[in-house]
This record gives C-alpha cells, sequence and structure tokens, in this order.
C-alpha cells in the first residue's frame, strides 16, 4: 500500500510540475528524457530518433508520445531500424491529426487523432468531427472513432455515428461508453457494423446527456451496463454467445 502510494504520488508531483511548467519547458524536459531512454540505442539510432525529436519540437508537436514510442520498442526488443520506422511514423501521424484538427488543438487531441488515423481514419473525418465538436475537447470523440475502426466498423459510417453524438451534444461518458461497447460485443462475436448500429440506437433512445449508467441489451440479447466510467461491464448470465 505504501508502494502503491508512493507511486501515485509521485505521478502526481510529476504532472502538477508539467501543468505549472512553460511549453518550453516541457519541451526541454521531454527531450532530455528521452535522452536517457535511447541510451541503449546503437549511435544510429540515437541520431535518427533525436533528429525527430527536433523536428516535433520545433513544430510545436507533443514529444511524451514519441518517447513512449521508443521505450515500447526498447521493451518489446524491437530491432533498431523498427524503431526508427515507427517513431517517424508517429510523428508524421501526430503532424497530420495536428494539421487536420487545428493548431489550437490539445495535446490529448493530437493523441488522439493519431490513434484514430493509425486505425484507418482518413483527414477529412478528423475534419469533420472537429467541425461538429466545435470548441468541445475532442479526445474522447476521437478515442471513440479510433475504437470503432479498430473493431471493424467502416471509417466513414464511423466518423457519421461520432459525428451524429456530438451534434446531439453527446458528451465523453456517452462517446467513451459507445467505443468500449462496440469492442466489447466485437470481441463476442457480434458483427461490428451490427454492434455499432445497435447501440447508437440504443443510446439516443434512453436520452443523450443523462445521468445514470446506460443500460442496453446488446445485440443477441446479453445486458450491458454502459457505466460512468466509460467501461461496459456484461452480465453473462443465461447469456447466448454465437457458436
Amino acid at each position: 500500500m505504501k508502494i502503491r502510494r508512493s507511486i501515485v504520488m509521485a505521478s502526481l508531483s510529476a504532472s502538477l510540475t508539467i501543468a505549472l511548467a512553460t511549453p518550453e519547458i516541457v519541451a526541454a524536459q521531454q527531450v532530455a528524457y528521452a535522452a536517457t531512454a535511447m541510451t541503449e540505442l546503437d549511435s544510429a539510432t540515437q541520431a535518427a530518433v533525436a533528429r525527430e525529436l527536433g523536428r516535433a519540437r520545433t513544430r510545436g508537436l507533443p514529444l511524451q508520445p514519441l518517447v513512449a514510442k521508443v521505450r515500447e520498442g526498447q521493451i518489446k526488443r524491437a530491432a533498431a531500424q523498427r524503431i526508427r520506422v515507427a517513431v517517424a511514423a508517429l510523428a508524421t501521424r501526430l503532424d497530420s491529426a495536428r494539421s487536420a484538427l487545428g493548431a489550437t488543438s490539445t495535446t490529448a487531441e493530437i493523441v488522439a487523432g493519431a490513434d484514430a488515423i493509425a486505425a484507418g481514419v482518413d483527414l477529412g473525418s478528423l475534419r469533420a468531427v472537429r467541425s461538429a465538436g466545435g470548441a468541445r475537447d475532442l479526445a474522447a470523440p476521437l478515442g471513440a472513432l479510433a475504437q470503432l475502426v479498430a473493431s471493424g466498423v467502416d471509417s466513414r459510417r464511423a466518423t457519421q455515428m461520432i459525428v451524429e453524438l456530438l451534434r446531439k451534444d453527446a458528451g465523453p461518458r456517452e462517446l467513451l461508453a459507445f467505443g468500449n461497447a462496440v469492442e466489447t460485443d466485437v470481441g463476442a462475436g457480434v458483427p461490428a457494423e451490427e454492434s455499432a448500429v445497435f447501440r447508437l440506437r440504443a443510446i439516443e433512445a434512453q436520452g443523450i446527456g443523462g445521468r445514470g449508467d446506460l443500460t442496453v441489451a446488446a445485440p443477441g440479447g446479453n445486458p450491458s451496463s454502459l457505466g460512468q466510467s466509460g467501461r461496459p461491464t456484461v452480465n453473462t448470465g443465461g447469456a447466448k454467445r454465437k457458436p
């Protein structure tokens, strides 16, 4: 318990430090951290990654996702060339996401947009979500969009659904619950498009912006609760599963 508390307090302290620091200081700190993260890489890979981080910093892109990508490659013991390619590809996605979402987009929005692009969402769809969402924070809508497409929903259809929910003033809770529910349904064998249409209609029927859990039956009659946390909980008692 003490160890866990120490970790939590350290995380909070780091968050406060970043929140109080200027963007320039944060960027410099991230570059310094990246240098530490790259000590296990060969010199050619270090130089290549450093160039990508330098370009990203110059363009005002978030550096933490790039550093995290380096760490991910190290943990997976990926080849140096794969790490270089992965970091460069992520930098391109971050740049494209920021371009589509606008220069004033938050770091969370840019990262969510980059994730959506990685899932197969095009830049036109990101612009459509921005247009529908206006000045609202789009991290949750973009995250839900990425989930839908990654689950197998057609990108254009998924974009239409997210835009429809935004225009009806859906909040982060409904949007995240929507993406999570479809992902859960698909994992249980329900076709992605069928699940997405069913879940969308269920959320609309219960009233967007309402309080409490959104409890609906999944396609096939499996009751599912879309809770305040955004994580669906499924009651499998007597549920019918596809063969």
